[in-house]
């Protein structure tokens, strides 16, 4: 992108970011608009890394990245579904009578990972109540990723999630 296209693209970006402000916030007095111009260009100057999204429109444009997008895309139902089944699992734990919760370190080897499936693995298992990423560390070929489960029960569940995460990265066959 040349520096005239970026003009032109930054140009309208703050244009469109002002005129939903003034819309949105229905004032139309001098501090208010002074306030939208304010914001839209703050907003601009913190995401002009992303507002400068060429590389990244095109990788997504990208037939093979496009359909790994939008495996992505379905993974994030299936994560939000395997959360609220551990938010009712411990939620169910928690109020039993008599508590019996064995949390449980376990240090589990993932050896088919690159940085980017080892980062979706560790978050993913990190919102899922019951179950905490403690650290990733890379060893040679492989990572090293400590985790914190509540029962032990729950281990079934993060190898449910490395393997669908392999899957739709396509590291696992």
């Amino acid at each position: 992108m040349n520096f005239r296209q970026k003009i032109k693209f930054f140009s309208l970006s703050f244009i469109i970011l002002l005129f939903l402000w003034t819309v949105l916030s229905g004032y139309f007095e001098p501090f208010f608009v002074f306030c939208g111009v304010f914001s839209s260009m703050f907003t601009l100057f913190i995401f002009k890394r992303l507002v400068n999204a060429e590389s990244a429109l095109s990788q997504i444009l990208n037939d093979a990245s496009r359909l790994q997008f939008c495996k992505l895309v379905s993974y994030v139902p299936w994560l939000i579904y395997q959360v609220i089944l551990s938010s009712i699992y411990v939620t169910k734990k928690v109020l039993q009578t008599k508590l019996k919760l064995e949390p449980i370190i376990i240090l589990k080897k993932c050896k088919k990972h690159n940085d980017k499936s080892i980062a979706l693995f560790a978050n993913s298992v990190t919102i899922t109540p019951g179950t905490l990423t403690i650290d990733v560390a890379r060893k040679r070929q492989m990572y090293l990723s400590t985790m914190c489960l509540i029962d032990k029960s729950l281990e079934s569940g993060v190898s449910e999630i490395e393997n669908k995460v392999l899957k739709i990265l396509r590291l696992l066959k």
